[in-house]
């Protein structure tokens, strides 16, 4: 579920920067609108895998803000498409055509620019779905005012209710990247065109000017550590494990898979102030155990690395994976690290992963949330385009069995064909 505001040329959603997923529920008929859009109002609307507010830190609320970009150096009223209507007329010509949203080319550039010492005023250019060149304005170290938003007092949809007799001052913090599925981008269109043609943008994440940092401790170390051991070794002696182990050991590959990559698990040590941590806890004992069963076997090397990326983790999460082998990645090198050998599992984020991966990446196996026709009356953040349908054909899919805790959502294991070893009948 989502509240999101509009600004001057701007967008801000009120949502912590968690990709983290809340358990399987039968989802609200709403248009397909994942974060951030540019509406008259506020106004929540229900998606699914996306934790409820009560989930979210008071102390430690983050929100994004998306800005207009500019087009050649060109303000969007000198430029903007015409009308909606040929906007979304040319996104799907050239997606039809096979031109590619997420091209890995772009994601290494903007890998790239984040990683210089960005100060305000600076531009980050990214290359639009149209072929031209959008610019997005650096705003590190800018202050914003809102109103304060009142936890004690939520709407009907659990969403804290703005207090217009209270401003609250929001610094503009890192800059991160924000995706626009296929579907999201003509959905958009109703209310901007500016970003129309902007699969991939620049975002910045938001913080209160008051808010204390968050500190890491020895001891909420301590206490992760033991928690997510605890886990670690009662799903390990599980039943849901041992039939996904069985499965794996029974493959038979033509080469060997060196790495894990984990897309958008979630915050999970309890300093995060989330009340429920422990599905995105199991999802991180599941990339420790699929390394561990790998290296233990003839599917991976000796020594395998495992990749988790997510920029909901916390110092506490960050500390806890390093301690479990486990090393975070900044977006979009979680993306990146993908490659023909790598294995991959995503449960249900609130990005659109499985069309990133279509255009970039054929992992040897991928466990991830089950692809099939979406209903257009649901909203979904990670949507399954002609893309995802027509790059799954490519693999085998098998049987991901029932997880009594319901620690994942309606899952699948997909394995490349031309990775397994033909089998004489």
């Amino acid at each position: 579920m989502l509240a999101l505001q509009p600004g001057a040329g701007g967008v801000e959603s009120a949502l912590p920067t968690s990709t983290a997923q809340g358990p399987p529920s039968s989802p609200s008929p709403s248009p397909s609108l994942p974060l951030p859009l540019p509406l008259p109002l506020p106004l929540p609307l229900p998606l699914r895998n996306i934790q409820k507010p009560k989930q979210m830190s008071k102390s430690h609320a983050m929100h994004y803000w998306l800005d207009q970009p500019l087009r050649n150096g060109q303000e969007p009223h000198e430029w903007e498409p015409g009308n909606a209507e040929e906007a979304a007329a040319n996104i799907d010509k050239w997606y039809n055509a096979g031109r590619p949203l997420y091209p890995l080319e772009t994601l290494q550039s903007i890998k790239d620019q984040l990683q210089q010492p960005l100060k305000q005023g600076d531009l980050i250019s990214v290359k639009g779905f149209d072929g031209e060149v959008y610019e997005w304005l650096v705003r590190i170290g800018e202050v914003k005012e809102r109103y304060a938003r009142d936890h004690d007092n939520v709407d009907e949809d659990g969403w804290p209710i703005e207090n217009e007799e209270k401003k609250e001052e929001w610094v503009f913090c890192s800059a991160s990247i924000h995706y626009t599925s296929y579907e999201s981008l003509k959905d958009y269109l109703e209310w901007d065109t500016s970003r129309a043609y902007c699969p991939i943008g620049i975002a910045h994440i938001m913080v209160r000017k008051d808010q204390e940092a968050e500190a890491v401790s020895h001891v909420d170390v301590e206490a992760g550590l033991g928690s997510f051991r605890g886990i670690l070794d009662e799903w390990e002696g599980g039943d849901t494990w041992r039939e996904i182990k069985s499965t794996l050991l029974s493959l038979g590959l033509r080469c060997k898979i060196p790495k894990v990559i984990g897309m958008a698990c979630g915050r999970f040590t309890a300093s995060t102030g989330y009340e429920e941590c422990k599905r995105s806890a199991v999802q991180h004992a599941f990339l420790v155990l699929l390394k561990r069963a790998l290296q233990e076997s003839d599917l991976g090397p000796a020594e395998v690395a495992c990749y988790a990326q997510d920029p909901a983790y916390s110092q506490t999460d960050q500390a806890v994976m390093k301690e479990s082998g486990i090393d975070v990645v900044d977006d979009p090198e979680g993306f990146l690290q993908m490659d023909d050998n790598s294995l991959v599992f995503c449960c249900g984020p609130n990005i659109c992963v499985k069309q990133i991966m279509a255009d970039t990446a054929r992992p040897s196996i991928i466990i991830w949330c089950a692809v099939k026709e979406d209903n257009p009356k649901y909203s979904s953040t990670d949507p399954n385009s002609s893309r995802v349908h027509k790059m799954v054909e490519s693999y085998d899919r098998l049987e991901f069995p029932d997880d009594p805790d319901n620690n994942f959502t309606t899952m699948a294991i997909y394995v490349k064909k031309e990775s397994r070893v033909v089998k004489p009948d």
